[in-house]
């Protein structure tokens, strides 16, 4: 894992979509952040937890999942570098979901109360984190409203809801694919190569390229 300082992680956080439009609220999360590693399997919080802090990515990958009991658990999202996540900390005292390293990765670690107090005084910065917590309940809505519809459907909504994060390119693999959609690893192959043959997507040195966003919206709305 990279050597990450303090004047580091100030550059890096003046790109985070998240904070880009608030410089001065991105200076002083940079300096409050308190950075750490996490290695693959930590899990950064656990559903019910008091809600004291959260994290931006700058290096690895997270997910972030709901756990069902004795019967395992779904996942609800994927965290690439640059992407804020625990935002639920902000409006709930409890996290609402287990937060796990789903490989080596280095988090910032931004208190609760020094996020909130930014908030307050950059209207751009409360404005992008009420976008992306609306996007991220749009997903989910979508998923539930989804969940007894052919798991072709569901690989589609989730893969507009990827691109919608990460652009046309796609640096997840299809298992994580297919756990945003609901489904099993072998299923979700199946329905992303007959998505391939379609020219819908292709292929990547790492993950998928989405080709054809307007097919994908025509399938998940069938």
């Amino acid at each position: 894992m990279s050597l990450w300082h303090r004047p580091r992680v100030a550059v890096f956080f003046g790109s985070v979509p998240l904070l880009k439009g608030s410089p001065a609220a991105a200076r002083a999360l940079a300096l409050a952040a308190r950075i750490r590693k996490a290695p693959a399997g930590t899990m950064l919080c656990v559903a019910g937890a008091p809600a004291s802090e959260l994290w931006v990515l700058l290096e690895g990958r997270v997910n972030v999942c709901r756990p069902l009991g004795g019967a395992g658990s779904i996942s609800l999202d994927v965290m690439l570098p640059g992407e804020p996540f625990g935002l639920p900390a902000l409006a709930c005292w409890k996290y609402p979901s287990d937060i796990v390293a789903a490989e080596d990765s280095v988090v910032a670690a931004l208190p609760r109360a020094e996020v909130l107090a930014q908030m307050e005084r950059a209207p751009a910065l409360a404005r992008a984190v009420l976008e992306t917590l609306g996007r991220r309940l749009a997903f989910l809505e979508d998923q539930m409203s989804l969940a007894r519809r052919p798991v072709a459907v569901r690989v589609a909504a989730a893969l507009l809801y990827l691109e919608g994060k990460f652009g046309k390119a796609l640096p997840l693999t299809r298992a994580e694919i297919g756990a945003l959609a609901g489904t099993t690893p072998e299923s979700a192959m199946r329905a992303i190569k007959r998505l391939e043959r379609s020219g819908v997507v292709a292929s990547a040195r790492v993950g998928l390229v989405v080709s054809d966003a307007a097919a994908l919206r025509r399938l998940a709305a069938s």
